[in-house]
């Protein structure tokens, strides 16, 4: 099984390539790069191969709905092999995960479905695990509850007094 599964991290064996299907190498990206590896124009590149794609249900998940994205590959089992639907959605779902602490945390759990080499899978889940972790605490923080001004000042302690006499 392993060496039929070595054709999928390996450009000269890529299945796009030795089958002339046309596919592009982006498609790739999800089931290849680490997330911190995505810098800005890898990140164009993924949005603008994933805004190509033209059915209704794709459309609402490219427009950066990540519930849709997420919706499309959530309940899906693990594949036996990776073929064009599955590069498709994951895609789409990697172009949300850029963005979107739950689409990245998503991505993570379905590459350790997938049947990528054991070593490549847990380097990329656990890359969008961070990724998820990371993007989830640099966003943007909700107050803490019953903490208006007045709140906040009744809640210090008095400053000490000092002692003249």
């Amino acid at each position: 099984m392993e060496a039929d599964l070595k054709q999928y991290d390996n450009e000269r064996h890529d299945p796009a390539r030795r089958h002339g299907s046309g596919r592009r190498r982006v498609l790739s990206y999800w089931r290849s790069v680490p997330a911190e590896e995505f810098d800005a124009a890898f990140k164009a590149e993924v949005t603008a191969f994933v805004r190509e794609t033209t059915t209704t249900e794709w459309r609402r998940a490219i427009a950066a709905d990540s519930a849709a994205a997420i919706a499309m590959v959530i309940d899906c089992k693990s594949p036996d092999f990776i073929g064009i639907k599955v590069d498709l959605a994951m895609t789409v779902l990697l172009a949300c995960a850029f963005d979107d602490p739950a689409a990245a945390l998503v991505l993570s759990v379905k590459l350790r479905q997938m049947p990528l080499p054991a070593r490549l899978r847990k380097q990329l889940a656990t890359s969008w695990l961070v990724a998820n972790m990371l993007s989830a605490s640099s966003g943007p923080r909700r107050p803490a509850r019953n903490t208006t001004p007045e709140r906040q000042q009744a809640s210090r302690p008095a400053p000490p007094r000092s002692r003249r006499r």
